[in-house]
């Protein structure tokens, strides 16, 4: 488990961490989320034991970070958001290099291992500077992982990528999560609700929000609203309210021909949905659309960092 306790980092009179404090479980990917400046990549360089925090610490296992910590630091496996890679080495080359600095024994073997994992072998003797942004991200993941760390941090790790590869990224990391931590942050939402377990958003050196998707969705949602399409013989806002508990308001949305859309806003733990279904079967309603609006995490972040 990693803990981070009242963190605070200052850069001159900018306030990059302000009392930041939650904890990462084991065998969890967490989403870390916030808007540029936000002091995400400061509290990655804490975790990893690059930048020292003004006051609180973080703690893995128990034991506290530092710069000193070179037991807790090989345990960690980091990918910049820069990814630097020696681009007038091959592949293999440079993944010998990285692992001759980490002393990882059966180099050989551990590299054909990382090499499959990642699908490098068709340019495993191909330099660097030649590879695509693709694979150069694959490069960089694999150098990360090379020495099975218990902690992998990704800073923007599908950044620049086409949708293909940045697939083939997400699946990586999902490959990787068993009996491990990831920490992943990116501007790249949607990226967050496939692979992330748990989401921890900052603005402004302060975490606004942390929880699953769920939480998160409870925090914005304050009302539930259901959306309701068809050819209906009554006028809907005037005769729901006479028949269902519990409406808020009906917004007739959009009208074509005889169908009508219309937005149902309830309490929020009220679904109204099977008894907007048997309503319409006894009334002979042709139901085109019946569903419950859900909040992406674009609009959370949004609502929670404006």
């Amino acid at each position: 488990m990693i803990k981070i306790n009242n963190v605070t980092k200052t850069f001159g009179k900018v306030v990059a961490l302000n009392n930041v404090c939650f904890d990462i479980n084991d065998n969890e990917i967490l989403g870390l989320l916030g808007p540029n400046g936000a002091g995400k990549t400061t509290l990655m360089r804490i975790i990893t034991g690059f930048l020292p925090a003004d006051s609180g610490y973080v703690s893995i296992d128990g034991k506290v970070v530092s710069l000193d910590t070179l037991d807790l630091k090989m345990i960690i496996g980091y990918l910049p958001e820069n990814n630097p890679l020696y681009e007038d080495m091959n592949v293999f080359e440079y993944l010998k290099f990285i692992a001759e600095t980490r002393n990882i024994s059966n180099i050989n073997s551990r590299i054909k291992e990382v090499v499959s994992i990642c699908r490098l072998e068709d340019v495993l003797l191909r330099n660097i500077s030649e590879l695509s942004k693709g694979y150069r991200q694959r490069v960089g993941f694999a150098a990360s992982i090379l020495h099975d760390p218990k902690i992998l941090i990704l800073d923007e790790p599908t950044a620049g990528l086409d949708p293909n590869q940045a697939h083939e990224v997400r699946q990586l990391i999902k490959e990787f999560k068993k009996n491990k931590i990831v920490i992943l942050s990116t501007h790249i939402l949607s990226e967050v609700e496939e692979v992330a377990d748990r989401v921890v958003i900052i603005n402004k050196g302060q975490i606004v929000a942390q929880g699953n998707i769920e939480d998160l969705h409870s925090l914005v949602m304050k009302r539930n609203v259901t959306r309701l399409a068809g050819r209906f013989n009554k006028e809907l806002i005037d005769y729901l309210p006479t028949v269902l508990e519990g409406i808020y308001q009906i917004r007739l949305i959009s009208q074509e021909d005889e169908i009508k859309e219309y937005e149902i806003e309830t309490e929020r733990d009220l679904d109204i949905r099977e008894q907007l279904f048997e309503l319409a079967v006894k009334e002979k309603w042709k139901l085109i659309e019946l569903h419950r609006i859900s909040v992406s995490l674009q609009d959370i972040f949004r609502e929670l960092t404006k």
